[in-house]
């Protein structure tokens, strides 16, 4: 867990970015900017404040860790010195290279240097890269001589966060943890995590526990149809219930998931050419994480639309479902049995 309310920013450069694609160009600034504590408080405010240390990733690099340039130019950053503001402006020119895609908008880049952030009960030192590029338009109300002037300002609004990534300084030889956000148009998405920043997911529980639902909710929704919506729904709420904060593996959700409707070893095929597809491996166990089970990610698969007319959300007790099939009318049912409406 990130405690935002403790960190301090004790350094702070800004640039501005092009699309290298028109030639737009970048413009280096000379030195650090000087933060008054209010506006220490503003920034530290617009920069933390969309990131969740849940999803964590690491650099990396297909040849040598020390090839990835972010990854080196933070290392110079966290070994000390008065490299700071110079490693920014590395960072900025490396970042204008990356640009090249024409979706990409012209703004502002900012580096940030972190004191006293808390992650998981330990206090360190990070450092932050944060793009802006949509702007607002602000009323500015200025008093004249008997009454007041109305005019508008374009600038940054600080209360939504374009693109953004703050390292830790913890895990140094494995690529360092960091949290990404990037609010930006999809379609320009990958130059900043895959190009720019060259990261990738950390292997932890939380990504073990989102990789086991997309994998069960995939596996589920390519099932013959001889498995019918409810049979469907009641596996995914198994598989819900198997990772709820607690020590598991895929024998685990195969056993308790999979197994009563005969879906197992088909599971586990489905499950191989998963991990081969995704370029990942789940370990033997992990810790399901619950805030990855949130109803959304999972309603695709327990819910039952019947026509136009009805739908049937399963959240469990399967034993008290029954489907059939009325000759007469000549379509298919459901029955529910329950001892209360609410």
């Amino acid at each position: 867990m990130l405690y935002k309310e403790y960190v301090k920013i004790s350094a702070l450069s800004v640039h501005k970015i092009g699309n290298k694609a028109v030639v737009e160009g970048v413009e280096l600034s000379d030195s650090p900017v000087v933060l008054d504590e209010t506006l220490g408080e503003l920034l530290k405010t617009y920069f933390l404040m969309a990131f969740k240390d849940d999803e964590r990733y690491a650099f990396w690099h297909p040849t040598s860790m020390e090839l990835n340039e972010v990854y080196a130019y933070l290392g110079k950053i966290f070994d000390g010195g008065d490299s700071f503001h110079e490693q920014s402006r590395q960072l900025a020119k490396l970042l204008y290279d990356m640009s090249e895609h024409p979706n990409i908008k012209r703004g502002d880049f900012y580096v940030v240097y972190f004191k006293d952030c808390i992650l998981d009960g330990e206090t360190i030192d990070a450092v932050g890269l944060f793009k802006s590029e949509n702007k607002d338009t602000f009323i500015q109300i200025n008093p004249v001589a008997g009454g007041f002037s109305v005019e508008s300002q374009t600038g940054m609004s600080i209360n939504k966060l374009d693109k953004g990534c703050i390292v830790f300084n913890l895990k140094r030889e494995e690529g360092y943890v960091a949290c990404v956000v990037d609010n930006a148009n999809r379609s320009d998405a990958k130059y900043w995590v895959n190009d720019f920043l060259q990261l990738k997911r950390c292997n932890d529980d939380f990504s073990q526990t989102e990789q086991a639902v997309s994998m069960c909710k995939s596996f589920i929704s390519h099932l013959p149809k001889e498995y019918d919506k409810a049979t469907k729904a009641v596996m995914m709420n198994k598989v819900v219930e198997t990772l709820g904060n607690k020590e598991v593996s895929l024998t685990d959700i195969a056993e308790r998931a999979f197994e009563p409707a005969g879906a197992s070893e088909a599971f586990y095929s489905y499950a191989d050419e998963y991990q081969a597809k995704q370029e990942m491996t789940f370990k033997d166990s992990f810790k399901g994480k619950a805030e990855v089970l949130g109803r959304k990610k999972v309603s695709a698969v327990t819910k039952i639309k019947l026509d136009d007319n009805f739908e049937i959300n399963v959240l469990g007790g399967e034993e008290n479902i029954e489907r059939g099939y009325n000759e007469d009318r000549g379509m298919k049912y459901y029955t529910l049995y329950f001892e209360k409406e609410r």
